[in-house]
C-alpha cells in the first residue's frame, strides 16, 4: 500500500477501535480479556476491510488483490481465535460497540486515507496483541 499510496499526513477514522493497552498495562493482562478484546478488534477490523472493498471505488481497485488477501487471512485468524476460545472456555462476547454503517468516502483521497488507517490501524492492533500473548505465554 505505500508503495502505491505514500503516507503522507495524518490517517484515521473515528468507526476503527482504539487500542485498548498501554505499555503501563501489560503486567496486569489477563489471558481471557486479551482474547476477547483481539476478537472484537479484529471483527472490527474485519468489517472495515469489507467496506474498504466494498466502497473503495477505482482509486483502489489496484489493491484488490492485496485486501482480499488481507480479509481472507482476516477471517482465517478470527476462526483460529474462535477455536481457541472455545477449548479454554472462555465466554464467546459480542462487540460491545453497535455497528455504525459506513458510508462511501467522500472522494478518491478519502479511500486512500481510510485505508492507511485501517491498516495502521490493524498493524498496531496487531503488534500490541504479539506483545501481550507473548507475555502471557511466559506466565503459563
Amino acid at each position: 500500500m505505500r508503495d502505491k499510496f505514500p503516507a503522507d499526513g495524518d490517517h484515521s477514522l473515528d468507526s476503527l477501535p482504539t487500542l485498548a493497552m498501554s505499555a503501563g498495562t501489560l503486567g496486569s493482562l489477563q489471558l481471557p480479556g486479551v482474547l476477547t478484546r483481539l476478537r472484537v478488534d479484529l471483527m472490527s477490523y474485519l468489517r472495515h476491510v469489507q467496506w474498504l472493498r466494498r466502497a473503495g471505488g477505482p482509486s483502489l481497485k489496484t489493491l484488490e488483490p492485496e485486501l482480499g488477501a488481507l480479509q481472507a487471512r482476516l477471517e482465517r485468524l478470527l476462526r483460529r481465535l474462535q477455536l481457541l476460545m472455545s477449548r479454554l472456555a472462555l465466554p464467546q462476547a459480542a462487540p460491545d460497540q453497535p455497528v455504525i454503517p459506513l458510508g462511501p468516502p467522500a472522494s478518491a483521497w478519502g479511500s486512500i486515507r481510510a485505508a492507511h488507517a485501517i491498516l495502521g490501524g490493524l498493524h498496531l492492533t496487531l503488534d500490541w496483541a504479539v506483545r501481550g500473548l507473548l507475555l502471557l505465554k511466559t506466565r503459563l
